[in-house]
């Protein structure tokens, strides 16, 4: 899941949050209802331990279904999407039951603007025929759960900025004015003391009692004006694909990016400028806009809004204003991805056109894949030499899947000379990245990475000719063997005729 950013409240981690905190904090003011409370062994305060420990149990459900979805999206993308529901309706299940319950707001909020697993998971799912066990499901359309994410990040802004404008003006207030609003809170509180009549649930939609908030800052406001920039460059990756039909309508505006940049422009683009000066956090939001920017070229590219050297300038240019970027290794990563999912456009579009007809223009697209390839593979290896470096193993795993890329530009359609020439050179190169990963990912106990770097190792030595360590790991665990040729297959890296010589 990615970092989740603080909106109300700093110091969350997981989103379970311990209600101890809340009830003492209103112990004192709460009376029991009637005898009969006391009769049935049930004080007030038990009774409303109850009732928050089921917003907690409801919420800690919809968790365990994210986990279980997560665990299941790389080997079983079908019951992964059927556990991402399955959290997604418990979220709703328990707003609809708690409409005043922060925790299962928050996490649905960063669930829907999940950029990874939510949607590739309902993507895949969508798209294919329904599932008879899906049946009724109303969550099933990925633009509405971004479009919600965003009205959802929206609200979140205009209650921080409301809250920021009540604290600044709190702080040029007089000190006596302070004093004098102090007393007639108090005697408007006395006035209304909480009787022994009082139900728990009007106790619970007492304003002054829900949430203890830190004060917001403009670093809060920046947090969450970068989320939906994110939620923004995820929404990118539906516009191009197939139509998507909910209850057998299609989906309007997926193949129309423009009000993305739009939204941007319109509601967030000066008050992020505002808020990275006020906070000094320039570069995060530079980068953001960066991510975004490729993410709309790309749109613009598979929706035939953007020729192809349009989107080259723009991917080219989208990290111009990022300064240092030699020494930032997200930003470099970032870079790469934006390299290697142009590349990936340009490839999906020769599938769709008789390339045949253009021998000239496949033979300058060669070029073009090999340049960007290139750029990818400079990026990625910049940044593994970098000492603030995340998820190093893992950045060694994409330097191999580039040269694999680079090789497979000799096979079908593309038949660039080049690659076909180099195909050594570049196997041994992938196949020391892979092993370097692997061991690496073994140092770090990443046990997904180690596996998956291991079997990409043993896949390269296959094709060189020397399939005893890919038979070795087909016979350690063959399902994990073929998903990952899978995935090999889908990315472009390896051919038909690949895995044929695989036996695969």
């Amino acid at each position: 899941m990615p970092k989740q950013k603080q909106f109300l409240k700093s110091q969350r981690k997981t989103g379970k949050r311990k209600d101890a905190v809340r009830i003492d904090s209103i112990a004192s003011i709460i009376a029991p209802q009637t005898a009969d409370d006391y009769l049935a062994g049930m004080s007030c305060i038990d009774r409303l331990r109850l009732q928050l420990s089921r917003d907690t149990e409801i919420t800690v459900a919809g968790v365990d279904f994210e986990e279980a979805g997560e665990k299941w999206r790389a080997g079983d993308a079908q019951k992964s999407t059927r556990f991402f529901v399955r959290a997604l309706d418990t979220y709703d299940a328990g707003l609809h039951q708690f409409a005043r319950s922060f925790d299962l707001a928050y996490n649905k909020l960063i669930f829907v603007s999940n950029t990874g697993q939510l949607l590739t998971s309902l993507g895949e799912l969508i798209t294919r025929e329904a599932d008879p066990e899906m049946i009724g499901v109303a969550t099933a359309d990925p633009l509405r759960l971004f479009q919600e994410a965003l009205e959802f990040f929206q609200r979140c802004l205009s209650l921080q900025e409301y809250q920021l404008t009540q604290a600044e003006a709190e702080v040029d207030a007089p000190a006596d004015a302070s004093i004098n609003t102090g007393e007639r809170t108090a005697g408007a509180n006395e006035e209304k003391p909480a009787g022994p009549n009082q139900s728990i649930g009007e106790l619970l939609d007492d304003d002054h009692w829900a949430t203890i908030v830190e004060p917001v800052t403009p670093d809060t406001l920046l947090d969450t004006l970068l989320a939906q920039v994110e939620t923004l460059t995820s929404v990118c990756g539906l516009f191009g694909t197939q139509g998507i039909a909910t209850q057998g309508v299609i989906t309007r505006g997926i193949d129309d990016p423009g009000w993305v940049e739009q939204y941007y422009n319109n509601l967030l683009h000066e008050k992020i400028q505002t808020a990275a000066k006020e906070t000094g956090r320039e570069r995060e939001p530079a980068l953001t806009r960066a991510k975004l920017r490729c993410a709309l070229a790309a749109a613009g590219f598979s929706t035939a809004q953007l020729d192809l050297p349009t989107y080259e300038r723009e991917i080219s240019a989208a990290y111009d204003d990022y300064t240092d970027i030699q020494a930032d290794a997200q930003a470099l990563c970032d870079r790469a991805d934006a390299e290697l999912a142009f590349v990936a456009g340009i490839r999906t579009s020769l599938e769709r056109a008789d390339v045949e007809r253009a021998p000239d223009g496949s033979a300058k697209l060669n070029v073009i894949c090999w340049k960007h390839l290139t750029k990818a593979l400079d990026s990625l290896t910049a940044a593994s030499k970098l000492p603030d470096a995340k998820k190093v193993p893992r950045i060694h795993l994409r330097r191999g899947d580039c040269e694999m890329h680079r090789r497979s530009l000799g096979g079908s359609p593309m038949a660039y000379d080049l690659a076909s020439k180099s195909e050594p050179t570049l196997l041994r190169n992938a196949e020391i990245y892979y092993r370097g990963a692997a061991r690496l990912a073994k140092a770090e106990a990443a046990a997904d990475e180690e596996g998956e770097a291991s079997i990409k190792e043993a896949v390269v030595v296959g094709l060189s000719g020397d399939m005893s360590k890919l038979q070795e790991k087909i016979a350690g665990d063959q399902a994990r063997v073929e998903e990952v040729v899978e995935d090999m297959a889908e990315e472009g890296m390896i051919s038909i005729d690949d895995r044929h010589k695989l036996g695969m």
